[in-house]
Order: C-alpha cells, then sequence, then structure tokens
C-alpha cells in the first residue's frame, strides 16, 4: 500500500500531463508536503513501485489507489436558522448566485468534474427552492425532519448514503475545485484564523490526527469546508448515531463535535487549506469577501432600487460594506460616483411593530422640516437610500449630558411635530402607545408565559397614567416614536434624526421618551426643564411639563414590551429591559402623585 504523501502525488498525476516536481508541489493547496525535493523522491519512490512511469501513472498506479474511490457526496442545504434568519436573504444560503452560479451548483458542477456523480442534497428550510436540482443536475433530494436538531440529525437522515463520502455544506466557496475522484482516508479541511471565537477549532497530534473539536478560542485552525469520510470511518459513525439519536445532548450537536465526542474511535485528520481557498458564509459580514457576491443575492430589487433612485449603472456601484449596526435591520453602504449611501433593508422581526406606510410618511416630512437631511428614497416594503455622513461624532457619554445638544435635538423634534399636524387621514397612521405595548406582551407571553400577570401592578399603573395624561388634551402630531442615542447623527456642520420605522400619529409627548431617558434624576430636574424650554420655544408650563414626563413614562414602557417581544423571538435586547422600566416606574412615580391631586383619583 502506497504511503500518503505518494498517495497525493499520485492524485496530482491523474490529470495527465507530467508536471514536475515544482507543479505539484504548488498545486497542492493544502500543506502536504515541505517542499519540491519532497515530491521529487516521492516521484522516485512512485517509479520503482512501478505506479509511476515517464512522469505520468501507470495501470498499475490506477489500481492501487482504486480502493481509495470516492463513492458519493452529501451536501447539507438544511439550515436556516442562523445567517438565513433575516429576510434580506431571500433565499437559503445555497442558492446565493456569483457569476451566475449558485454556490450549491458550482459545487455539484465541480464534484462532477472530479467524476463524482452520486450526490446527495439534505434540505429543510425553503426546501421548495431546491427541487429544481432534481431535474437540472439529478440530484437525490432528502429532507431534514427536525430543523430545530443541529446538522448531526441531516447525516442521520442519510446515515445509509454514508461510506467513501464527501460531506459539504451548501454556503462553501471553493476558489478552486477542492475535490477527486480518489482520498486517502477520513479528513475534514480547516484553516487557520486569527480570530476563532465563532468557530470550531480541531486540536490534533504531530500526524495531523484530530484528537478535539471545540468553540471558544480565540484562534486556531478552525474545521472549514469540506470533510471526506472512508468507509471504515463511516460505518462506526453512523453505529454511534443510531446508539445515540435519542440523546438530547447530541441534538443541537454540528457532526464534528459529535466526532469530537467519538475521538478515539474515530480517526479524522486535519486538511489544512489556505484562508484565500476556501470561504464559508456564517455571519452576513462573510459575504464581503467574494467579489460580487453581495448585492447579487441579498434582494433581487436591491441592485434595480440603487440605479433607478441614483440613475446609475450597476458596474457604478463600489466600495460594499456590511455594517454591523442595527437591531432590526441589515444596513450596507455603497458608493456611487464618488459618493457613499447607506441601505437600509428591513429584518424579519420587524414587519410585527413597524408600519411602513407610517414610516414612509414620516421620513418625508422629516425631510421637508429638516429634522433629517439624510433623505434619499424610501419605499413602503422597508427599501431606504440615505446619505451616508461622513465624520459622525461618537456621542455616547455627551447625549442626555450636554444640554445645548439635547436642546438642538429638541428643536429639531419640534419643527417635525409642526410639520405633522393637523394631517389629512391622520386616523391611518394613528398610534396608541399603551395598545401596541400591549400587541408586544401578548406576543412575547406565547413564549415567556403571561407577562400580563407578571407585570400586574406596573400595567395598572401605566393604564390609569395614560388616562390621566390624555385628559390634558393635548393635540397629537406625527412623530418620530424612537429618538435615542443611535438616532441622532452629529457632525461638526450637522445634525440628523434618522431611522422614523416606529412612526406613527400619536402624543407629541411621547417623543421625549428617549430624549431625557438617560438622565438620572427626577423630572423637575432644571436639564429637563431647559430641553423642553428649546421645543416649546419658551419656558414650559406646568400642566406640559407634567403631561411631557408622563407620555415619556409611556414610552419606556412601550420599550419594556419591544424589550420581551425581542428576547421571546431569541433575539437579544442587550440589558435594554431593565433600563427602560427602572426608567418608567422613576417618572410614573413623579407624575401620578401630580395627576391625583390635578383631576382626583381615577379607576
Amino acid at each position: 500500500m502506497i504511503t500518503y504523501k505518494e498517495f497525493e502525488v499520485t492524485k496530482a498525476l491523474l490529470g495527465g500531463g507530467r508536471p514536475d516536481a515544482e507543479e505539484i508541489c504548488a498545486q497542492t493547496r493544502h500543506y502536504v508536503f515541505k517542499n519540491a525535493d519532497e515530491v521529487s523522491e516521492l516521484l522516485a519512490s512512485l517509479e520503482r513501485k512501478g505506479y509511476v512511469e515517464d512522469g505520468m501513472l501507470t495501470k498499475s498506479g490506477l489500481e492501487e489507489i482504486e480502493p481509495c474511490c470516492v463513492r458519493n457526496a452529501v451536501i447539507l442545504a438544511a439550515g436556516g436558522a442562523d445567517i438565513n434568519a433575516k429576510s434580506v436573504y431571500n433565499m437559503p444560503k445555497g442558492l446565493f448566485m456569483k457569476d451566475g452560479e449558485t454556490l450549491i451548483e458550482r459545487q455539484i458542477r465541480q464534484l462532477r468534474e472530479a467524476g463524482i456523480e452520486d450526490v446527495t442534497v439534505v434540505i429543510a428550510y425553503k426546501q421548495e427552492l431546491y427541487f429544481f436540482l432534481q431535474d437540472k443536475w439529478g440530484v437525490t433530494l432528502e429532507i431534514n425532519p427536525d430543523l430545530k436538531k443541529g446538522n448531526i440529525h441531516s447525516l442521520y437522515t442519510v446515515r445509509d448514503r454514508l461510506g467513501a463520502t464527501y460531506i459539504c455544506n451548501c454556503d462553501n466557496y471553493f476558489e478552486e475545485n477542492p475535490f477527486s475522484p480518489y482520498e486517502y482516508n477520513s479528513f475534514h479541511a480547516t484553516v487557520f484564523k486569527e480570530d476563532a471565537s465563532d468557530e470550531l477549532v480541531v486540536r490534533k497530534n504531530e500526524s495531523g490526527r484530530i484528537l478535539e473539536v471545540s468553540s471558544c478560542a480565540k484562534s486556531g485552525e478552525c474545521v472549514y469546508g469540506h470533510a471526506f469520510m472512508d468507509s471504515a470511518f463511516a460505518s462506526r459513525f453512523v453505529r454511534f448515531m443510531e446508539e445515540e439519536e435519542r440523546d438530547f445532548r447530541i441534538s443541537q450537536m454540528f457532526w464534528e463535535e459529535f466526532v469530537s465526542r467519538h475521538v478515539d474511535d474515530l480517526d479524522m485528520y486535519a486538511r489544512e487549506y489556505p484562508a484565500d481557498m476556501v470561504y464559508e458564509f456564517d455571519h452576513i459580514q462573510e459575504i464581503q469577501n467574494i467579489e460580487g457576491l453581495f448585492l447579487g443575492n441579498v434582494s433581487g430589487r436591491i441592485n434595480g432600487i440603487i440605479c433607478k433612485v441614483l440613475e446609475c449603472s450597476e458596474d457604478e456601484i463600489s466600495d460594499i460594506n456590511v455594517l454591523e449596526k442595527g437591531l432590526s435591520n441589515i444596513l450596507f453602504t455603497f458608493v456611487v460616483r464618488g459618493e457613499r449611501y447607506i441601505f437600509r433593508y428591513p429584518g424579519d422581526s420587524t414587519a410585527f411593530f413597524i408600519y411602513r406606510k407610517n414610516e414612509c410618511v414620516a421620513q418625508k416630512l422629516g425631510a421637508l422640516s429638516h429634522a433629517d437631511d439624510t433623505y434619499v428614497y424610501i419605499d413602503e416594503d422597508g427599501n431606504k437610500i440615505s446619505k451616508f455622513r461622513e465624520n459622525v461624532k461618537d456621542i455616547h457619554g455627551v447625549y442626555y449630558e450636554d444640554v445645548e445638544l439635547m436642546k438642538r435635538v429638541a428643536r429639531k423634534i419640534r419643527a417635525f411635530h409642526d410639520a405633522g399636524r393637523g394631517m389629512e387621514g391622520w386616523g391611518e397612521y394613528d398610534y396608541d402607545p399603551i395598545y401596541q405595548t400591549e400587541r408586544l406582551f401578548k406576543e412575547a407571553s406565547k413564549m415567556k408565559g403571561d407577562l400580563f400577570k407578571v407585570f400586574e401592578r406596573e400595567w395598572a399603573m401605566m393604564r390609569r397614567l395614560q388616562r390621566y395624561a390624555d385628559m390634558d388634551g393635548v393635540e397629537h402630531t406625527m412623530c418620530h416614536n424612537d429618538i435615542n442615542i443611535d438616532n441622532v447623527l452629529l457632525t461638526d456642520d450637522t445634525l440628523d434624526i434618522i431611522d422614523w420605522e416606529f412612526a406613527g400619529y400619536n402624543d407629541p409627548g411621547y417623543d421625549f421618551g428617549r430624549v431625557i431617558a438617560g438622565l438620572e434624576y427626577s423630572a423637575d430636574e432644571p436639564k429637563i426643564l431647559d430641553i423642553l424650554e428649546a421645543y416649546f420655544g419658551r419656558p414650559a408650563t406646568e400642566a406640559e411639563h407634567l403631561h411631557w414626563m408622563a407620555y415619556a413614562a409611556i414610552h419606556n414602557w412601550y420599550y419594556v414590551g419591544w424589550a420581551l417581544y425581542k428576547e421571546s423571538i431569541n433575539e437579544f435586547s442587550r440589558d435594554w429591559m431593565l433600563f427602560f422600566f427602572k426608567q418608567t416606574k422613576k417618572l410614573a412615580a413623579w407624575c401620578l402623585p401630580r395627576y391625583e391631586a390635578k383631576y382626583g383619583e381615577i379607576d
């Protein structure tokens, strides 16, 4: 039997021709050979054994490697809990396109070019979009019946097909074809990453055998890309799966973690590739790694919108940068004719609590009143283009505390409120914050239990506070409803209030919920009075002060519901829930005694 390194040399000779040692060394993208001299020695060894003659593989050489023939491939395409969780991806990851070819079809093509005809695709999430592969490519489709389990369950679903099998992920992109009609033993492709905090990292011995697969490493050699299971390995792997399939502890595992669980009985080797050979898309930012892959896939409409609005061609769109920012949306910047813009595409969870028609009206009023001079385009589907403000200042530690800044914000709010008063058909945009908060609590209760019971006292308090405040008879107008630190852009020359997603026809006091929320003082703090004076253009009356603080409390209560809802759909809300809860209680405790003195007690 030839050695592993001799085998790798024979693979390099399969394509015909007479590659020399230098060429073979260069062609082997995973790290196998020390140098060309080592390859020369291996070629000489193979010639002595009769497997190579005159730089070409002999019939005996082909017979020698026949037991290493790859039988089939399985492509895992069932997942939908990570990158597909955002509606910005209007198709599964495997159907992203580059140069007119989907990622999964590229892999199928590369497998076929390597002589591997038998390909099975395991699907689940938006499975119907993969059905065309059956007719176009003749692949076998299998359904993972339980998407809540990890990809170990996808392999369990096709366990009868495992043996001399490539295991591939639908979201991989290989710059060069990594597949071969022959493989020597079981391996997993790996790539070294300086930041491996979100990856599975291998620990291996001197020969490259994997000893452990684990997560949470700062850096290391990560399982990345394709793998191969030889027949002996697959037989043991399937037996372990069948014995433990009902064990809840393995249900959420990646299959590589399952291998680590049985590492003493499963021989798998790490095959390291350079980082520019293998790409994988676990996070949205990684889509930028390959030129042309982002805009062509996030939505079939985005390119069209940009080109129509900015009157440009697709090849004028450049320098795309996907941003982390945004609790609800996906954002990316781009450049057209030297000017940078930002595109906002809505996330799935926003559809429940955002009214896009309201946002469109409010955004245009914001531009008209110069509350937001970044506006370029918006539509009722939630797509939006804005001018990108360069050199935006970090106002953390300044917002709330700098009274002059907050007074500027207040004047912007007043200009917007004035533009929105007396709207025709305002009832279509009516926004009752207590009703909206109830909606959030009801949805969150489906996963978290009866939250109305948990917060029974607070609900009674807030309903009573709104009744008092509405007795003041303050005229409603179009409101932003979410003026927080992230929605105020400050540069040396500009100040813009952005992101009008939560807008609606509401009590104007509601817009002060986030303007004064960070002030850890009583509601009669002089700073708050100064901000209100900037809003009114004069000192606020006692009644106005009370009313605006009451609706600020109601505003914060809404965001308690917002945080509960986000948590209920497994979207992290950071520490906002407790923050809003404290602000609600503080402001309500200040307002209620004063309203009782003004109007008397109400039920």
